[in-house]
């Protein structure tokens, strides 16, 4: 082999190399202001921040893997783990050019109201659970949703004092109608959530108080008007985000 080739297929496996291994922490000056690494550690391709901040979004303690033939889709792509605290978040991660969002395999665990959720909680508390195979945004529309998000304790009011139960929302494959009811606490719920393009979503359903439901909530129920047969009052509920 002539030394000229050998000298230039050495090269470029050394500039192979340092493209795969490139430090994180050489990058991370390059990143715009309103993303923060702190304390960078690993590769590009594979690494890990102690604490990232994304916007006035706090991730905690987050690690990732890129998945670089994903290119080739015109997509970045990589699995993505944080945890923050008790909270803790994984997914697989595809963003293209267009504004679409792709996330499979999310597993979450979050609390309403505090870190992770802490400006979109809407005045409620509770722990929440996701469980969605799929969720596809184009912007901050959802195009696509599918699996189960359970919300255990959930409570609302001055200081989240007042507890309305446990709750499950299921979207089947294909569908943006999630299929709504309770888990047990003191109100018997029904319904379904449909999420639509403003982007917002409209909640409609049957609502029934319980033995053990709080006299100020049982009153709040009844302003909702005369029950059926079962005890049942129908409930609507729609908004943005």
């Amino acid at each position: 082999m002539k030394p000229l080739r050998l000298a230039a297929i050495i090269a470029a496996a050394l500039l192979i190399t340092l493209i795969a291994r490139w430090p994180l922490s050489w990058t991370t000056h390059w990143l715009p202001g309103s993303l923060q690494c702190e304390t960078p550690a690993g590769s590009v391709w594979r690494g890990r921040c102690a604490a990232l901040k994304v916007g006035r979004l706090r991730l905690g303690e987050t690690s990732w893997q890129l998945h670089p033939l994903a290119v080739l889709r015109g997509a970045l792509a990589a699995t993505v783990q944080s945890h923050q605290g008790t909270e803790r978040l994984r997914a697989d991660i595809e963003l293209h050019l267009g504004g679409q969002r792709i996330a499979r395999n999310v597993e979450a665990e979050l609390r309403l109201g505090e870190g992770l959720l802490q400006q979109n909680a809407m005045g409620l508390g509770g722990q929440l659970h996701l469980q969605l195979p799929l969720l596809e945004l184009d912007e901050r529309i959802v195009r696509a949703i599918e699996g189960t998000i359970t919300v255990r304790q959930l409570s609302q009011g001055m200081n989240r004092t007042t507890p309305l139960g446990d709750f499950e929302l299921t979207f089947p494959p294909g569908s943006l109608h999630g299929n709504l009811r309770d888990l047990g606490g003191p109100l018997g719920v029904t319904g379904t959530l449909t999420l639509t393009d403003e982007p917002g979503y409209v909640v409609e359903g049957f609502v029934t108080t319980r033995a053990g439901t709080p006299q100020a909530l049982a009153r709040s129920i009844s302003l909702l008007g005369t029950p059926d047969a079962a005890g049942r009052r129908p409930f609507s509920l729609a908004g943005t985000y």
